[in-house]
């Protein structure tokens, strides 16, 4: 392969790391306060919230229920929040989110939330290299986590 080849795909594999929506550090709550987590190796599903959502608080019982069996599969779940790093904070502590959490970092959350819909709650499963491997939103702007996190807990092992 010629050289300048190899260094244009090497170049274009760098860029795509770099810009991988799961570069970077990860919290979880211990106790109530956040702590430094690691970062995921496999397949992560980006819940989509807010505090102030009521669909978001009548769906986050079904997803806390889910996650044992996801962890299982190896999948983690990651908050990406819509709303103030305190409100998510406390939304998170308040519901006892045990999966990771963003740093307040607002640069890298709206990278996260352009991968998504507007509508919430919403859902992106996202392999081991950051491609969207699944998601709730649907053309029409809705956006549907039920039937999403029903078909990834039946397509997985």
């Amino acid at each position: 392969m010629p050289i300048i080849r190899r260094l244009a795909i090497t170049a274009a594999a760098l860029l795509c790391i770099a810009a991988s929506p799961l570069k970077g550090d990860y919290h979880r709550l211990d106790r109530g306060a956040p702590r430094p987590a690691t970062t995921p190796t496999g397949p992560v599903l980006v819940y989509y919230g807010a505090s102030w959502c009521g669909p978001c608080r009548a769906f986050i019982p079904e997803l806390i229920a889910a996650y044992p069996r996801l962890r299982q599969q190896g999948v983690e779940i990651l908050f990406v929040a819509d709303e103030s790093c305190a409100a998510a904070l406390d939304y998170a502590r308040t519901v006892r989110m045990p999966w990771l959490l963003l740093p307040c970092d607002p640069a890298r959350t709206a990278r996260l939330r352009r991968l998504g819909g507007s509508a919430l709650p919403g859902l992106v499963l996202l392999d081991a290299t950051g491609n969207v491997s699944a998601s709730s939103w649907h053309a029409n702007g809705t956006s549907g986590p039920r039937a999403t996190l029903a078909r990834i807990l039946s397509e997985w092992p």
